[in-house]
């Protein structure tokens, strides 16, 4: 009797390990973002109550042995899978994209529209991420969400912003931090060439001009909302619940994931009164990652003011032009 019910919990415990939810999530970055993203994978691992296995492909830009080493081991000690996939970041933006002064948004940021052709040919579907967010529930019901034969599920952003007037956009304007793509669909008509197509034609609204004007403010997330904008479903809010100083679209409480969206992102060391940047260093102080609190909180400040002076002496220099004071 003991040897048959040893027996039948083997075959339960096999069985419960052969279906499990396997869930594949995608990262973009550079050398800047690394520990940051070993946060995000953190908190989605920390709320991981359905067990399910996730392989996180890191699409990076010559990032150092160092940090894939350092990505590798965390998460392959917590049992998961990571995968790294280089990109030469030319093929979008020409060797030639300038984000301005606080160089928030580069160009492997953009590479989230390649991801449709870059990823494995076997996977089907992928959760794209941006770096400063952090995840409060299980990811299993936003993966397996019904995409109604869409190409990608995103949510609203937190405001109704039009990008360039002389190009069209749905209803609704999204949010890039989060994206649930169908690959199949994506592959199938050709998203990818879709929006490249979009970049070399209208190269001039993604860059500076002589005069330091851009025509596209969030360059990744209005070339998706202009081209995609009849092939994106609508998720709820709570699956990107964007903060901004000291706001939140959504409650805490019931918030899937939190977007850090804006130039104070948490790691700066602002605000430590509020519940959503309590959250955020709580996780990372469970993180096996607090070593680096401290380093990259130095890192945030600086980079912080530093592009806050910069931009204020521009605007300033612009408006004494505007008043014909300077030349």
């Amino acid at each position: 009797m003991k040897k048959f019910l040893i027996s039948i919990f083997c075959i339960f415990l096999f069985s419960t390990q052969a279906i499990a939810q396997k869930i594949n999530v995608a990262f973009t970055i550079d050398n800047n973002y690394p520990i940051y993203t070993l946060l995000v994978i953190n908190s989605i691992l920390k709320n991981n109550t359905s067990n399910s296995d996730y392989t996180f492909y890191i699409v990076e830009n010559n990032l150092s042995f160092l940090n894939k080493i350092k990505m590798k081991r965390y998460v392959e000690k917590r049992k998961q899978k990571i995968e790294f996939i280089n990109i030469n970041t030319d093929k979008i933006d020409k060797g030639k994209w300038f984000y301005g002064f606080s160089k928030r948004i580069t160009s492997i940021a953009m590479v989230r529209i390649l991801l449709p052709e870059i990823m494995p040919a076997n996977v089907d579907r992928v959760l794209y991420l941006d770096g400063d967010i952090l995840v409060l529930k299980d990811l299993k019901e936003l993966y397996n969400t019904d995409m109604e034969g869409k190409a990608f599920a995103m949510a609203p952003n937190i405001s109704d912003y039009k990008s360039v007037k002389i190009f069209s956009i749905g209803k609704t304007y999204y949010n890039s931090g989060v994206i649930l793509m169908d690959l199949n669909t994506c592959r199938k008509e050709k998203v990818t060439a879709k929006m490249l197509k979009f970049v070399n034609n209208n190269f001039k609204y993604f860059i500076y001009d002589k005069k330091g004007h851009k025509s596209f403010l969030y360059p990744d997330q209005d070339l998706i909302n202009i081209v995609m904008k009849d092939n994106i479903k609508t998720l709820s809010k709570k699956w990107n619940a964007q903060y901004i100083y000291g706001c939140c679209i959504w409650k805490f409480d019931d918030s899937g994931i939190i977007h850090y969206i804006g130039p104070q992102k948490p790691w700066g060391f602002y605000n430590f009164s509020d519940e959503f940047i309590k959250a955020y260093f709580k996780y990372w102080d469970e993180a096996s990652l607090r070593r680096y609190k401290m380093l990259y909180g130095i890192g945030g400040i600086k980079t912080y003011y530093i592009s806050s002076v910069k931009f204020k002496i521009k605007r300033f220099k612009t408006e004494l032009k505007d008043m014909k004071i300077i030349h």
